[in-house]
């Protein structure tokens, strides 16, 4: 990303999400806030994104181990929609980021959740 966008250009990034990709996305950027570092480590992004989608997709181990249809689900998700969502992802914590020192002040997670929301709307 060479600049920052705007936050015109990343609610047209969100306006096509759907409701399980804005879960994902949200769920996504919450960890990149808590461990900023790994943003750029594509491994790990890769390996949240698949930890995410599962527990949005409802398959948080309550009901038993996952089925093979499951895990294919997840698979299909994954592959289908990961560049996309992670692509989002990224506009939006960057423009988050950004959002936040131009209000100045210290900012804190909770604010750096609500503005998450906020776009996500």
């Amino acid at each position: 990303m060479e600049r920052v966008p705007t936050p015109s250009e990343v609610g047209a990034l969100l306006r096509p999400l759907d409701d399980l990709d804005k879960k994902v996305l949200g769920g996504l950027v919450a960890l990149w806030m808590a461990a900023p570092a790994r943003v750029r480590d594509r491994e790990w992004t890769a390996q949240q994104f698949v930890q995410v989608a599962t527990v949005a997709h409802g398959f948080d181990g309550e009901h038993g181990p996952a089925t093979n249809d499951d895990v294919e689900r997840i698979r299909v998700y994954a592959q289908q929609r990961m560049d996309r969502v992670v692509c989002c992802g990224l506009a939006l914590f960057v423009r988050v980021a950004a959002d936040l020192r131009e209000r100045g002040g210290g900012a804190t997670f909770a604010d750096a959740q609500a503005a998450v929301v906020g776009y996500l709307g």
